[in-house]
């Protein structure tokens, strides 16, 4: 049998790593809850080379609703991406927009653009703006079904059954968050938020499926929807403020480079969600530009919702 220290001189362990992007990196974001990022953020370059800036637009946040009904998620934020190259006196300045953090009722509005310049030796070459995600509509509603009570109110909807389906965040006249910018390589739309409510009836949220958007840009080239269920009672989120886990733990499915999933924390109310209300529509619990979870209140308990991810700038400058 071949003794450990045999296979162990037998094997290469010299280090190469072959999927690190090249040149140099630089992110801005929002990061806290609410403050700014020095309102806004101007970055020179260090010499001549080729410069790839990005920014998301801030992610639509979920809205409060108290006692009874439920809450459509947020919808996602714009992309846009500009290549160029650059000398060392040029710089790109920017503002990364904030994502709703209001405690309104019902709809917290739409969340803040990201708007970034950039200039290429002695002269200005352009602008872009990621529009921000609209927000998730929630409504009090004692309704049998909550598929019928949002297509009452105009949304768009496809049946799945008798008072069942599928109901999406955009409705007549709402608004969709876009990319704008001056000779800009790529300009992508948020994708838009939906809820299956395929149990029909408020009380079945065991039978409910959310379908939280996230940007273009991120996790793929064009956007997408990251889609959990949720549980009607367990030992972190008793019904108010559920879905915490379910939401954090696809979103390692996307990743390349998973997490643990959410960490534990705790509340005035007890070891549990439900007792976070203004901690879950205020703090940030998503990445950049993805739309924030809707709300989902039980008979007596208000829930908040999530906010959406904040807006943010990527800089990447390689060398000539």
């Amino acid at each position: 049998m071949a003794s450990l220290q045999s296979l162990l001189g037998s094997k290469n362990f010299a280090a190469a790593e072959t999927n690190l992007e090249k040149g140099k990196v630089w992110a801005f974001n929002n990061g806290s809850m609410y403050s700014r990022y020095c309102n806004c953020f101007c970055w020179n370059s260090p010499g001549n080379g080729t410069v790839v800036v990005e920014s998301w637009g801030a992610g639509g946040s979920g809205s409060r609703m108290c006692c009874c009904g439920h809450g459509l998620p947020g919808n996602a934020g714009a992309y846009v991406k500009k290549t160029y190259s650059t000398n060392d006196g040029g710089y790109v300045v920017g503002c990364m927009g904030k994502s709703c953090g209001n405690t309104d009722l019902c709809f917290r509005g739409c969340s803040e653009p990201s708007q970034t310049c950039w200039r290429s030796g002695s002269a200005q070459t352009g602008c872009m703006c990621a529009q921000g995600g609209r927000g998730g509509i929630s409504f009090c509603s004692t309704s049998p079904s909550m598929y019928c009570c949002f297509r009452a109110n105009g949304f768009c909807t496809t049946g799945q059954g008798p008072n069942c389906g599928i109901v999406c965040n955009q409705c007549s006249g709402a608004f969709v968050a876009c990319g704008y910018g001056s000779g800009i390589d790529v300009a992508c739309c948020g994708p838009i938020s939906c809820k299956s409510f395929f149990g029909c009836y408020p009380a079945c949220v065991c039978m409910f499926k959310t379908h939280v958007a996230y940007p273009a840009g991120m996790f793929s080239s064009c956007g997408g929807w990251v889609t959990f269920g949720t549980e009607g009672d367990n030992g972190y989120a008793n019904w108010s403020g559920m879905g915490a886990f379910q939401l954090i733990n696809a979103l390692n499915a996307l990743s390349k480079s998973p997490s643990s999933g959410i960490p534990e924390h705790s509340c005035w109310n007890g070891n549990r969600t439900c007792g976070c209300y203004e901690m879950n529509g205020c703090g940030h619990h998503v990445p950049h530009g993805m739309g924030g979870m809707g709300s989902v209140p039980c008979p007596g308990v208000r829930d908040h919702g999530w906010r959406g991810g904040q807006g943010a700038t990527r800089i990447k400058y390689i060398s000539s």
